[in-house]
């Protein structure tokens, strides 16, 4: 018994081996049936492709509004378009749930202090004003023209981030009641659009041809507040000093 263990010590790597070797190829064989399946369904696409522009663009005056883009967001991906925001607002959650509990509801870290005298701190000042307005400009033109909630948000944030990074203003604490009512203020206003249309007997989602555009530019405003002040508190990160009393 003794004079076999030499034998099974040989034998074992060849038994290693061919397992190794029979992955591979299981994993070469399922790579290339995958490769197969993905070229198959792109050369039998139809021709012309299938699609739903001519109905969106006969159905675009329903809106009254002028930007296709804006057009297609609201109204015909708008379940789309609203639970975009809410993933926002989870992907905030998961960053403020990085925080110990003890921290729970307080600031995020405090952005490095600027110099007074330096050249981020008098950008800080001049630059918010006006970005402000290119937000709410840019926002209100998106009925009509490129642009839209969440890139007036965008611009507002920035703004928002830069007066915290000069050291200006510091990071709010995240468990504020006004705070947090401005983080629900865009999915909130869509949904309660959204449980109108279903009220009047219509669809969930579906605009009074009549209100069609003020409803969707009440909705633009709401998401632009929770768009600029989500982004901003994402990128300041979880809280890491105690909230106050």
């Amino acid at each position: 018994m003794i004079s076999l263990l030499p034998s099974l010590t040989a034998i074992q790597p060849l038994v290693v081996g061919d397992s190794g070797a029979a992955m591979r190829l299981a994993a070469a064989l399922l790579s290339a049936t995958v490769a197969a399946a993905l070229a198959t369904a792109v050369l039998l696409l139809p021709d012309p492709a299938p699609t739903l522009a001519p109905a969106a663009a006969d159905n675009a005056a329903a809106t009254s509004l002028g930007n296709p883009v804006t057009n297609v967001l609201m109204a015909f991906r708008a379940m789309d378009t609203m639970l975009e925001k809410v993933v926002l607002l989870l992907a905030l959650v998961g960053v403020w749930s990085l925080a110990p509990d003890r921290l729970w509801g307080g600031r995020p870290t405090s952005m490095r202090q600027a110099d007074p005298n330096g050249a981020l701190t008098l950008l800080a000042q001049l630059l918010p004003p006006v970005g402000i307005v290119v937000g709410i400009y840019i926002l209100w033109e998106g009925a009509n023209h490129p642009g839209g909630a969440f890139q007036g948000g965008t611009i507002l944030a920035a703004m928002w981030l830069l007066v915290m990074m000069a050291g200006l203003r510091d990071a709010p604490q995240v468990n504020r009641r006004r705070l947090r009512l401005i983080l629900i203020a865009g999915p909130t206003v869509f949904l309660i659009v959204g449980l109108g249309g279903l009220w009047r007997g219509d669809a969930f989602l579906a605009y009074p041809v009549a209100y069609a555009k003020p409803l969707i530019l009440a909705i633009e405003f709401a998401m632009t507040l929770t768009i600029a002040v989500t982004l901003g508190l994402l990128l300041a990160g979880p809280p890491a000093r105690e909230p106050c009393p």
